[in-house]
């Protein structure tokens, strides 16, 4: 069994996590009229995905995206409070003014980056999986061909996914038969009981699990790009990529992605906002 919590939540009903707490010594880099509810920072998280985020054994909120909240808020003089959700909630729900952003290792497409302000801050891709007592193996993506795969909804991963199978099927293949759950943990929940083949995970967590026991990993670094962070707001991801910056100079940014033993962007390339953001 995983040894994290997951709680479900939709849209209209999401449980609000306790405020990383800032310093009361400085002056707030964002005005309380560019935040939803200010002087605070209102950020969601989906933690289901080891090591990026998780809820431990004690009901601790843990992984990178947790401490690069922390950090991201003290350097911005700004109590954050993380918001828990599931993925497909996250956007309406910062459209609907309920939060300022995404924090929860969304990755980034050129689409995405035309709805929200977003800032790139690492690097992932996507594992195939299959169940820890499974002789499956898989030579390239093309051997999905005719398999049942696991697949989070409304993710990168998932788009991946049908785009592979199309491919497949141009090429006189038979389709993958695409299996969709609301988490990452679903997905695999669903790979232990035997209901599908394979699974597809974002490869920190598939590493996680290889490294509990619970998977094995048959395939990786597909589909490789960045992840990112998403603001309603540009004043705030402006504020969020001067944090990061300043991060980046003092070695922060890479002790914490050493930490969790998580890819941070190439060497030299810095973070900053990606895409045109919302066009009125």
């Amino acid at each position: 069994m995983m040894n994290f919590t997951m709680p479900r939540a939709t849209a209209l009903a999401f449980a609000l996590l306790a405020p990383l707490a800032a310093h009361a010594d400085c002056t707030p880099a964002i005005a309380s009229e560019d935040l939803v509810e200010g002087p605070a920072l209102h950020l969601s998280i989906n933690p289901t995905n080891p090591p990026q985020q998780f809820v431990d054994e004690k009901g601790q909120l843990q992984g990178l995206n947790v401490d690069l909240a922390a950090e991201l808020g003290k350097r911005m003089c700004l109590d954050v409070k993380l918001v828990r959700m599931d993925f497909p909630a996250m956007i309406p729900a910062m459209n609907a003014g309920r939060i300022d952003g995404l924090n929860t290792g969304m990755f980034w497409t050129e689409e995405r980056s035309k709805l929200m302000w977003t800032v790139p801050y690492s690097e992932q891709s996507i594992s195939v999986v299959v169940s820890a007592r499974s002789d499956a193996t898989l030579a390239s993506e093309d051997d999905l061909a005719g398999k049942t795969v696991a697949v989070e909804i409304n993710s990168y991963q998932m788009n991946w996914l049908k785009k592979q199978s199309e491919d497949l099927v141009a090429a006189g293949k038979k389709e993958i038969n695409i299996r969709g759950f609301q988490t990452a943990s679903n997905v695999v929940a669903a790979l232990r009981a035997g209901q599908v083949d394979n699974a597809l995970l974002v490869d920190s967590v598939g590493r996680d699990l290889v490294a509990r026991g619970e998977v094995k990993e048959i395939l990786t670094g597909l589909g490789k790009t960045r992840t990112t962070m998403a603001f309603r707001n540009k004043t705030v991801a402006d504020a969020i990529v001067k944090a990061f910056d300043e991060m980046q100079d003092d070695g922060t940014y890479k002790a914490l992605f050493d930490k969790w033993q998580l890819s941070p962007l190439p060497e030299g390339e810095r973070v900053a906002i990606a895409g045109t953001g919302p066009q009125q």
